[in-house]
């Protein structure tokens, strides 16, 4: 009987003895203030929640025919039902109320609503929006100053370097993720045959709903906008660059649009070859096939022959670097040129200029095969589509691209990559936003029968 009475004095005592422990000290604070943390904190107030509304109209009857389509509306009226989507942003500009998202975050969208980290809601108009780009600017009028993120550069990025993504995926406000640069220079697919190029891969978690939302440096710099993910994958991101980010977005606050930059400038891949001949021990670069009359470049003395091999320090290895260095350069910036000719290395500034629409046309006949004029209304009759809606072409060129992809004169042609060409002025902006890509994908359209083709060198 006495036993019991032991064993609880030695439980009294290891427990009197245990409540003397003096308790762990708190971990220094200071020492849990990682670069992350910080980062998340100063950043924070400036990431903001997009919600956007879509009145979509179904019709009852899908014929294919845009005529019998619109008769069957005049007896059964299109229902109407709305889509609801989240997106995420950040603030450029805190005192003009400027906002950077996708451009896919508010596409089509009949109504948008900003929250701000602080829960205020604004409703929102769009500033400008480029498809090629998946960028739009956004603007909300708040009172007084808001808080604004700082841009980085994308060029200074280190695969391997701790990169922070703020968003709001599933409508989780204000997520955070971190992760690290995986690899930089990815093309993705996205939607049909489109690709959106030199991106930055990320293993930082994005899920829907993060798409717009700020990837950042240690330094707490916006170094890329998160855009896309594989459905299917763990751990791989993408965000689109900030140094085309800029680009894009100065133009959109400027003129509502992106104005492609234009030096004069045709060129040609290297082979080993061709580089042989121009004394070259490696096939990197791109040739100079022609200096156009009246451009920046010939005004710089330029001339055919010469070897590019960087813009602006960017190395050129093909054309679809070049593309990719010009698709950052607006017009009027200064650009430096790198060239080699007969051996030796040189230098040459010029000034871009606004591409001359006037020459899309050319650009579209020689590289697709084709030209195009408006749709007039008997012809609309006859295609059984809507004025307004296509262009038509009135040439195809024997031996072309369009005329291997069984194009013919009176087919019509919707879009080209995803902007739609309703008027000839439409197609020769998209020609000329799209000039500098090695394929040009087309939706055309004969009699009821619509589908993309791209065309170009395979």
């Amino acid at each position: 009987m006495k036993a019991p009475k032991l064993l609880l004095g030695l439980g009294a005592a290891w427990l009197a003895g245990w409540l003397l422990v003096p308790a762990p000290a708190l971990a220094d604070r200071a020492a849990r203030m990682t670069p992350a943390v910080r980062v998340v904190q100063a950043a924070g107030p400036a990431v903001v929640n997009i919600s956007t509304k879509t009145r979509v109209q179904t019709r009852l009857f899908r014929s294919g025919d845009e005529a019998m389509d619109r008769f069957f509306e005049e007896f059964f009226q299109p229902m109407q039902r709305e889509q609801t989507s989240l997106g995420s942003g950040f603030i450029l500009d805190g005192r003009r109320g400027l906002i950077v998202t996708n451009g896919h975050v508010v596409s089509s969208a009949n109504e948008i609503r900003v929250q701000l980290s602080d829960k205020r809601v604004f409703p929102a108009q769009v500033v400008g929006a480029d498809p090629q780009s998946d960028l739009a600017v956004l603007r909300i009028t708040p009172k007084g100053a808001l808080p604004q993120l700082k841009l980085g550069d994308s060029e200074q990025i280190m695969i391997g370097e701790e990169v922070i993504a703020i968003g709001n995926p599933f409508g989780l406000s204000h997520t955070v993720t971190v992760g690290v640069v995986s690899a930089l220079g990815r093309k993705v697919r996205t939607n049909g045959n489109q690709w959106m190029q030199d991106l930055i891969q990320i293993d930082a978690s994005i899920n829907p709903g993060n798409s717009g939302g700020p990837l950042l440096n240690a330094d707490g710099e916006v170094i890329g906008i998160n855009t896309a993910i594989f459905q299917q994958a763990q751990g791989i991101g993408f965000a689109i660059p900030v140094n085309r980010v800029r680009r894009v977005v100065e133009d959109l606050v400027r003129y509502g649009e992106v104005v492609p930059a234009w030096l004069g400038l045709e060129l040609q891949d290297l082979t080993p070859r061709l580089a042989q001949a121009f004394g070259l021990t490696e096939a990197r670069g791109v040739l100079v096939t022609q200096v156009l009359e009246n451009s920046p470049a010939s005004e710089a003395g330029l001339e055919r022959g010469m070897v590019l091999t960087s813009l602006n320090g960017r190395e050129i290895k093909d054309s679809g670097d070049y593309g990719l260095a010009l698709a950052e350069v607006g017009v009027g910036q200064e650009v430096r040129l790198g060239l080699r000719q007969g051996g030796q290395t040189q230098e040459r500034s010029l000034k871009a200029r606004a591409f001359p629409l006037e020459r899309a046309m050319e650009i579209s006949w020689r590289r697709l095969g084709f030209s195009v004029t408006d749709l007039d209304a008997p012809t609309a009759l006859r295609q059984r589509v809507r004025t307004g809606t296509a262009v038509m072409i009135d040439k195809v060129r024997k031996g072309s691209a369009a005329e291997e992809a069984g194009l013919m004169p009176g087919d019509l042609i919707r879009q080209v990559g995803d902007g739609p060409t309703p008027n000839r002025e439409a197609f020769l902006r998209q020609m000329a936003k799209h000039r500098l890509l090695p394929r040009i994908t087309v939706l055309a359209q004969r009699g009821g029968v619509a589908q993309y083709l791209t065309l170009g060198p395979e």
